[in-house]
């Protein structure tokens, strides 16, 4: 009797180890089921599930990354389920990243003094110009255009402020970040797609730059490695006269932006905070 009571107390361990071991299954499979969407029916006339990667293909707002699967992103995304996959990246970064945001702020800083102290060292002998000097105009031998040196000092500021971002942000995030990457919008339809730089080149090459026409080109946006679900954006500025603060530009009347600044397009296209550079003053709204 005793061997019995043993042997029927390991089968009874046994079958509560296989009860267990079917509980945990079936907590793993769950969520992958309810993130995978509605049952596709196969050829075969049998129910079967979409692969996560697939689901999110088809309501990317449902599943960030599950249970190992990167997801795919279709290149043009509707803006409800793109401001959705922003609100939980932005939630990572509150969350997990702050620091990691603060840092990358600190460096986008550093980089905006160094830019114009740079420039002005270079082409100026380190003398800043005084508010008449700025509104000069002149031919840029680069470009042969008129321009004022305040545009012409912007433009030098701007690459260097950027070269050094870049480096920056590929030590703090390397592939978490995109510079100068162009956008098309449409507002009727709510989309967001990316536009390459050969895409663009061949428009301008075949005389077709009016196509670029209200794309959109942040000098940085942050994001999970996705160019379309931006966590931050950033646009340097440059004024002149350093204690001047540059505002956000506002598209003029008959542009299909008119009467809006690039913070706001920026922010409803993209689904993220726009925030500005600026040297001596930082980071600003």
């Amino acid at each position: 009797m005793g061997v019995i009571r043993v042997m029927m107390g390991e089968e009874g361990g046994s079958r509560m180890e296989r009860s267990r071991r079917r509980r945990r299954m079936w907590a793993w499979a769950l969520p992958l089921a309810a993130c995978a969407g509605t049952p596709e029916r196969t050829s075969t006339g049998r129910y079967e599930f979409d692969s996560a990667s697939n689901s999110c293909r088809q309501r990317p707002e449902l599943c960030a990354r599950i249970a190992g699967e990167e997801t795919v992103v279709p290149p043009v995304r509707p803006i409800q389920a793109m401001a959705s996959a922003t609100r939980t990246a932005a939630a990572a970064i509150r969350v997990l990243d702050s620091a990691t945001q603060a840092l990358i702020e600190e460096r986008l800083k550093e980089c905006a003094d160094q830019a114009r102290s740079s420039v002005l060292l270079e082409h100026r002998g380190g003398r800043a110009p005084t508010r008449n000097e700025c509104n000069e105009s002149r031919i840029d031998e680069a470009s042969n255009r008129r321009m004022t040196l305040a545009m012409q000092l912007g433009c030098l500021m701007h690459r260097v402020a950027l070269d050094c971002s870049e480096a920056a942000l590929e030590k703090i995030i390397p592939g978490g970040f995109s510079r100068e990457q162009r956008y098309r919008y449409d507002r009727s339809r709510r989309a967001l797609a990316m536009v390459s730089e050969e895409e663009a080149r061949g428009l301008l090459k075949s005389g077709c730059g009016n196509e670029l026409k209200g794309t959109l080109v942040p000098d940085l946006v942050i994001h999970n490695g996705d160019p379309l679900s931006a966590h931050a954006i950033y646009d340097f500025k440059f004024p002149c006269i350093a204690t001047n603060v540059t505002p956000w530009s506002e598209y003029p009347v008959g542009h299909e932006y008119e009467e809006l600044t690039q913070k706001a397009i920026y922010e409803e296209a993209l689904g993220a905070p726009a925030a500005r550079v600026l040297p001596r003053w930082g980071i600003l709204p």
